[in-house]
């Protein structure tokens, strides 16, 4: 039997739709996907915010709430109550108030990581780290627990010998006044510092080319995954080639998997000297048979340390020197408690004013408005009986802890609030409430309980040591644009990249 594809062509080609039928199917097709769309598990009848009744598609609520979540979650807050359902970036999660931050803490239930999965643009090419970030197996999580955590006290120096290296690399020497974009020397400062933190490999962690590249991958990742969360999952794989910043991004990925070949053969080859106490190492043993994995780990490494601690400390800066009275106290609190012993863990608790700076930057500039972000993995029902079906993603307001509701003043940056609450405490009050590192309902920039970001303790020594050398060694003078120092994208909290300064060398009391 012949196949005459001519034949068949012209047979369809006068083919009309004569029927009104099938259109009818369409308009009834589209109808059910839009509805089930908008269906939501809400056995507990909270109000649903997101689309209006005119809108067909979910662009306009997306479009809302990139220009003002923080606007929309207070108004929602103020007329709803404590939980509603809000659609956010890509999708309806559940938002709850900050009363129950202490019921979440630690419910094993509400899962962080599957969330952040959920969050996160996994299964495209160039978006690897992401992968990584979330595997199942937690590598990450173990690496910051036993090699960071577990040994917090042999890092103390090389994060000051790479601190002093790299703040007169990128601000130099020079005694005049010069200028520089904040942001972006403060993210080469970071990714010059993680680079010897998590590479115990000279060729490497002062190899511009890799931490130029690490740098550059942390914050075109953010730009590209915003990007992307515009549209679907299942959209996500084929759309990322047509954008510019996921091209960009995955040629990135690309040529660091090419800066890191010496690295997997001196690993592979075993010449790398193994140390227990070194990050490097200890992804060496668990990545067993999986170097090609390296990359992705150490630059998820990159991502969950200096994307967050970078943008905290780029606000410290401009938030600190434009006090000078704020300035000299912390110089001489640095002059009086570090002095002649040099960094130690004595000394870095001891610098309480700073760690009051630290905590302050953090609550006036967290990460993100909607925190704790969790899934859960079964049905939950809190003690207040609100009901939180499986599958469900949650968010937790933190408009609280950035206004005057719990703080007085708190619209207002006071570097001294929590070193004053620790003066006046009562004798009977744990004063560890008020460290940088703690985390309680009014203040969870870390998260809290449980699933609280186990990095934090090695985040506070890096902070502090190397605010001690920029105070110490540097005059600063910061420019704010007219737009303010941050902005809101989306529901994260992004400081100002046309932040500038003027620096100059200055003649330190003491040496570091």
């Amino acid at each position: 039997m012949s196949f005459n594809l001519e034949e068949i062509i012209s047979k369809y080609r006068k083919f009309e739709i004569r029927s009104p039928y099938p259109i009818y199917v369409l308009f009834v097709f589209i109808l059910c996907y839009w509805w089930r769309s908008t269906k939501l598990k809400n056995p507990s009848g909270l109000p649903v915010i997101g689309r209006r009744w005119y809108e067909l598609g979910n662009g306009k609520a997306r479009q809302r709430i990139r220009d003002d979540c923080l606007g929309i979650v207070r108004s929602c807050l103020a007329k709803y109550g404590d939980a509603f359902y809000l659609y956010t970036d890509s999708r309806y999660r559940l938002i709850l108030s900050g009363k129950y931050v202490d019921m979440l803490r630690n419910e094993k239930r509400l899962d962080f990581i599957t969330a952040l999965a959920d969050k996160l643009v996994n299964g495209v090419h160039g978006f690897e780290p992401m992968l990584s970030m979330t595997s199942d197996e937690k590598i990450l999580h173990a690496v910051t627990k036993h090699s960071l955590n577990r040994h917090l006290g042999t890092f103390v120096e090389p994060l000051n010998e790479e601190s002093d290296y790299t703040v007169r690399q990128v601000w130099t020497d020079e005694p005049e006044y010069h200028e520089v974009m904040l942001k972006d020397s403060v993210w080469k400062m970071f990714g010059q510092i993680m680079s010897r933190t998590f590479i115990n490999d000279e060729d490497f962690y002062r190899n511009p080319e890799w931490v130029n590249a690490s740098s550059e991958y942390v914050e075109l990742s953010a730009l590209a995954g915003y990007e992307l969360r515009a549209f679907p999952r299942w959209a996500k794989r084929w759309v990322a080639p047509f954008l510019p910043n996921c091209r960009k991004l995955q040629s990135l990925f690309k040529h660091i998997n090419t800066l890191l070949e010496p690295l997997k053969e001196k690993l592979e080859g075993k010449n790398l000297e193994i140390d227990s106490k070194s990050p490097l190492s200890f992804l060496h043993q668990k990545l067993d048979g999986q170097p090609d994995a390296l990359a992705s780990m150490l630059i998820a490494l990159c991502l969950v340390s200096y994307d967050g601690g970078g943008e905290l400390f780029t606000h410290v800066l401009h938030s600190v020197f434009t006090n000078d009275q704020l300035i000299c106290d912390l110089r001489s609190e640095i002059v009086n408690v570090v002095g002649d012993k040099g960094f130690n863990k004595n000394t870095l608790q001891g610098l309480i004013l700073m760690d009051s700076v630290l905590k302050e930057a953090m609550r006036m500039h967290p990460e993100s408005v909607l925190l704790m972000q969790r899934i859960a993995l079964e049905e939950v029902v809190l003690p207040d009986g609100l009901i939180i079906p499986k599958g469900t993603p949650l968010l937790v307001s933190g408009c609280h802890i950035i206004d005057d509701t719990i703080w007085p003043d708190g619209d207002k940056f006071d570097g001294y609030r929590f070193f004053n609450l620790r003066q006046k405490a009562d004798s009977s009050i744990n004063q560890a409430a008020y460290n940088f590192t703690s985390t309680s309902p009014d203040h969870f920039g870390f998260g809290h309980g449980s699933q609280a970001c186990p990095g934090r303790f090695f985040a506070s020594y890096m902070q502090k040591i190397l605010l001690c050398h920029v105070l110490m060694k540097y005059d600063i003078s910061v420019t704010i644009p007219k737009e303010g120092a941050w902005f809101q994208r989306g529901y994260t909290h992004v400081a100002h990249p046309g932040l500038k300064a003027q620096v100059r060398r200055r003649k330190e009391e003491i040496i570091l």
